[in-house]
């Protein structure tokens, strides 16, 4: 090999490795780039609630990703369905709920478990509708979002300022992804506890501990202001009959169908609970004892024209209701009130059932 043939080699080698130093060097500052950006979502959304991450993704997750738009879709396994959690798409709608298959390309990435990269979605199979003009680059990634393989929702990512897309990025927003997740699964463990300590597992309710708080504090409220409180006790009919003609599952049934019914009449300050047993109580503030039958008087009819389906054969179940108001000489504690209400209720079963007793007046209708 001649001497200039040689030299000439000699500089495409040493130019192909400062290339490649370069190159290793633009991909190391950009993992250290990578990594600060996912030290700092974990020091924004770490041991959050889930409605203070879906803001805080809101406003970051476009900086720490290098994207454009984003959408965050959680998964609410009893009704099958995605819940739009966050995003900022200016032409999503709020509260927006899909089924699976309303989007093919993430109901085929929650049944593959894994990421679906378009490069051009335009392009793609999955692609149905006009170029949205907001875009200008094309690729979109879905990736469910999963904690020991049992999804928990859907990211979805496209566009960005660079105006390409490559393996590193996308390592990048997998690692970010699996964090998210993490993030979410803990907020939500925490808010079901947190729901669980207060509520009754069966009807979702609030159980007899929190409502005795709840009615306290109600009862140092009206002291203060000098309102009006009232308190409603009900009591399912012949509830045992029910468990032994139609078994403790459609008893169940019967528990939660009453709750709903409740839940849907109470206004929205008013507390409803599940006693114990067959017993319900509702927490009416601002209300006297003839507002409170009247409210009483109204699950009472709607409970009473429910009709329950029990393989293939309807039922029907009544309430009796009995109401305590607070006044300024008697019934100011949780016990007194709940006291009286009881009473009232006992006049309601022995005078007949399936009807509404003031506490203190003996009036049936």
């Amino acid at each position: 090999m001649d001497k200039d043939r040689f030299e000439k080699l000699k500089k495409q080698e040493a130019s192909v490795v400062r290339s490649l130093l370069k190159k290793q060097n633009e991909m190391l500052g950009q993992s250290l780039l990578h990594l600060d950006h996912l030290i700092y979502l974990q020091k924004n959304i770490s041991l959050m609630s889930m409605a203070d991450i879906s803001k805080t993704l809101a406003d970051k997750l476009p900086y720490i990703l290098f994207i454009r738009y984003f959408s965050l879709f959680l998964f609410d396994k009893s009704k099958k369905v995605l819940r739009l959690a966050c995003h900022n798409h200016p032409d999503l709608k709020e509260e927006l709920v899909l089924r699976p298959r309303d989007s093919e390309i993430m109901n085929e990435a929650i049944a593959r478990g894994s990421y679906i990269l378009e490069p051009d979605f335009s392009k793609s199979r999955f692609f149905q509708r006009e170029k949205n003009p907001l875009f200008e680059h094309n690729f979109f990634i879905t990736i469910p979002l999963m904690i020991e393989n049992e999804i928990i929702g859907v990211l979805n990512l496209n566009d960005n300022e660079k105006g390409y897309f490559n393996v590193t990025d996308l390592d990048f927003f997998l690692n970010v992804s699996e964090f998210i997740s993490l993030s979410i699964s803990n907020a939500q463990s925490f808010e079901k506890a947190e729901r669980l300590s207060v509520t009754d597992g069966l009807t979702g309710l609030s159980n007899r501990q929190h409502l005795e708080a709840l009615l306290m504090s109600e009862i140092l409220r009206s002291r203060r202001y000098r309102t009006p409180l009232s308190l409603v006790m009900m009591d399912v009919d012949y509830f045992k009959s029910v468990n032994d003609t139609f078994g403790h599952q459609e008893g169940d049934e019967v528990l939660t169908g009453v709750a709903s019914i409740i839940k849907k009449l109470c206004r929205s300050q008013d507390v409803a609970a599940r006693y114990g047993g067959e017993e319900f109580l509702l927490i009416l503030p601002e209300t006297n004892g003839l507002g409170a039958r009247t409210i009483a008087e109204r699950v009472r009819e709607e409970v009473e024209n429910h009709r329950f389906n029990h393989e293939g054969k309807t039922h029907s179940v009544t309430i009796s209701c009995g109401i305590a108001e607070i006044n300024n000489e008697e019934n100011q504690s949780v016990a007194s009130l709940i006291g009286v209400a009881d009473a009232a209720l006992y006049r309601a079963k022995e005078s007949g059932r399936n009807q509404t007793i003031l506490g203190g007046v003996n009036e049936i209708h």
